[in-house]
């Protein structure tokens, strides 16, 4: 007959290729990687068919005709699976889809099932294919209706990536048109052409693209480490919750290495990492593993290796050190564990319980552990839901600025404030900064509230032309992010310039940690807006490493003292020696100070005697809403 048999080789040669590659490497069973590895399977195995079932139809004289009839009904089987195996692919890489519903699951088995029904009694009916000494291998009349079927479910899979296209990239859109296309090409060219056997060949290529595109197992590791990544963490886990499948997560932070980077450097950074993922692996098994980010680390238990004997096989090799260029590192381990379905029910919920008791542990101790128990839950919950309220704020601008009057020493009165952010929600309150913030620093929104603080204290200003009562310059604080921003300056001047203010009108307040973090880009800033009259306000002096080189270094004109550090000085000599000598420091350096905390008349005396040309604190007011902040500089300014 004159069967064309080299696009089959052709064929069995890519499926080889991509079936090799995709079991060497490191993939994970999700849904739609069991359906591609089906794919693979079917794909070969009627490939490799195809061209059996040429030699035995070729040779019908010397093959047996029940084996004739058994390999080309094998065949037609799993040929004509491959299409609805493509399609329960395509429904499951639509993210919304979930799992199969029942409609989807008919679709898949009903075609199907009539189609091997047919190729079933076709030995008994001659409907799809019939094999006589005359006429050989010759097609039915339930040939063209396989192909209908086929050409039904690759219809149906292009209907359903039209209809979900916005639930899928750019990429995985064009990939199942051109199978599509493919398909619909190599089943006509089949119909038309029964000895060119193309169809093989082209299911062989798509399926190279979708693996290429769609599922290339390099997508769920790292290549340094050579791990499990945060993303095939997500998919393993949404398995085994899919299936009620008790395990419990070891959540890992190793402290110290970001302290390696800067004296060791980053290639001795890597090399640490590296040891400890090989280590882990070694422990607890490669698909156990995941490198989540920074210094983090996520290891599954279960089965008999339970996630206490994971936490002491971890536990015993930290106690010893590290190699890293011929130096010893010590190196600590905080950890946490929480287990399913105890603890947590969603995907979701286990990557934030890691977050927050990583952090907890490491505030535990150098080798604290947390277990995840029903009073520490309560604040994971607590946490994601004031991350949804900070989000629906940043949105809906539900942010307020209340102003804390700052009292002059030389002048008797009020002539500037510090402007502070609040955030009060229907069902919650009012939400502490110091709660919101540092968790919207941790999820990225503080840029944007930094923004928002500016914009409304220069509306306010504005607005209200404060200076007629009084009121010389607001201070406002700037966060690390925003200090870490080459364009802060030029943002900060736009906003200024829209509401017409002298630049003189604000300070910005600044952190030592903001200082050290973002040093040579704030000095940059720094200079652009001084140079236009602004003046840098350094906060929190008195706290963390209060180290004098950051005043020598940096052009600050006011340091403003921790009301820690003058809070202890009223009680402890040490301190007050310590606030002393810190004033005149200060003071000689030609820089002004600002006493926050001030609550008693004797500290404020105390304070003045020192040198302290401002105070701020609840002696003079503690901080208020906008419209309570007019009406007492108001009248203050009529008693004036």
């Amino acid at each position: 007959m004159g069967y064309e048999v080299q696009y089959d080789v052709a064929a069995v040669i890519v499926t080889v290729a991509v079936a090799v590659h995709f079991f060497y490497k490191k993939t994970v069973n999700t849904r739609m990687t069991i359906v591609l590895s089906a794919l693979i399977y079917l794909s070969l195995a009627s490939a490799v068919l195809d061209m059996v079932t040429v030699y035995t139809i070729e040779h019908a004289k010397e093959v047996p005709h029940w084996i004739n009839y058994l390999l080309n009904q094998a065949y037609l089987l799993l040929f004509n699976a491959i299409t609805p195996i493509y399609y329960m692919y395509v429904v499951y890489l639509n993210k919304e889809s979930g799992r199969m519903r029942m409609r989807d699951r008919l679709q898949v088995i009903v075609p199907y099932a009539a189609d091997a029904l047919l190729i079933a009694t076709t030995p008994f009916t001659g409907y799809v294919f019939a094999m006589d000494p005359q006429n050989g291998y010759t097609y039915g009349g339930g040939m063209f209706v396989l192909y209908m079927v086929a050409l039904l479910y690759v219809a149906a899979s292009f209907v359903r990536t039209v209809l979900f296209r916005k639930n899928l990239n750019k990429g995985q859109r064009m990939i199942t048109y051109c199978y599509t296309v493919a398909c619909i090409i190599s089943i006509v060219a089949q119909m038309l052409t029964d000895q060119l056997l193309i169809i093989q060949f082209s299911i062989a290529i798509a399926i190279l693209l979708i693996y290429l595109s769609l599922e290339n197992p390099e997508d769920f590791s790292n290549k340094l480490l050579g791990t499990y990544n945060e993303t095939a963490f997500v998919e393993i886990l949404s398995t085994m919750i899919r299936n009620k499948r008790e395990f419990s997560v070891v959540g890992i932070r190793v402290h110290g290495l970001q302290y390696i980077t800067k004296t060791l450097g980053a290639t001795s950074w890597n090399h640490l990492l590296k040891q400890i993922a090989e280590f882990l692996q070694h422990a607890v098994g490669k698909k156990r593993v995941f490198y989540l980010s920074g210094s983090r680390f996520a290891v599954i238990a279960k089965g008999t290796m339970t996630g206490d004997a994971v936490i002491h096989k971890i536990q015993e090799r930290f106690q010893r050190p590290f190699k890293a260029d011929d130096a010893e590192i010590s190196l600590a381990v905080p950890m946490c564990m929480i287990s399913y379905p105890e603890h947590v029910d969603t995907v979701e919920n286990i990557l934030d319980a890691i977050e927050y008791f990583s952090d907890a542990a490491k505030g535990a101790g150098n080798a604290g552990v947390v277990y995840a128990n029903e009073e520490t839950l309560k604040n994971v919950g607590r946490e994601f839901q004031v991350v949804q309220i900070l989000k629906r704020a940043v949105v809906d601008k539900k942010f307020e600025v209340w102003y804390q009057p700052i009292y002059s020493v030389e002048k008797k009165r009020f002539t500037s404030a510090e402007a502070l952010v609040r955030l009060t929600d229907e069902e919650f309150g009012v939400i502490s900064p110091d709660e919101f913030i540092p968790l919207a620093e941790k999820n990225g929104m503080i840029l944007e509230i930094g923004v928002y603080v500016f914009r409304e204290v220069c509306r306010f200003m504005k607005t209200h032309q404060v200076w007629n009562y009084g009121i010389e310059n607001i201070d406002v604080n700037l966060s690390v992010v925003q200090c870490m921003q080459e364009r802060l300056y030029e943002t900060l001047l736009d906003i200024m310039d829209e509401y017409c203010l002298d630049y003189h009108c604000i300070n910005l307040e600044i952190t030592e940690t903001a200082a050290v973090v973002s040093s040579e880009t704030l000095e940059r800033n720094m200079r652009q807006l001084i140079r236009r009259g602004m003046h840098f306000f350094l906060d929190d002096y008195g706290t963390g490493f209060s180290n004098t080189a950051t005043l020598i270094d940096y052009p600050f004109h006011t340091i403003k003292m921790d009301k820690t550090l003058v809070w202890s000085a009223m009680k402890n000599k040490k301190a007050m020696h310590a606030l002393k000598y810190s004033m005149a420091m200060i003071k000689a350096m030609q820089m002004e100070i600002v006493a926050e905390g001030v609550e008693t008349q004797e500290q404020a005396k105390i304070l003045e005697a020192m040198g302290c040309d401002f105070f701020q604190g609840y002696l003079y007011s503690k901080p208020v809403s906008g419209a309570e902040f007019l009406n007492k500089v108001r009248a203050e300014a009529i008693y004036a």
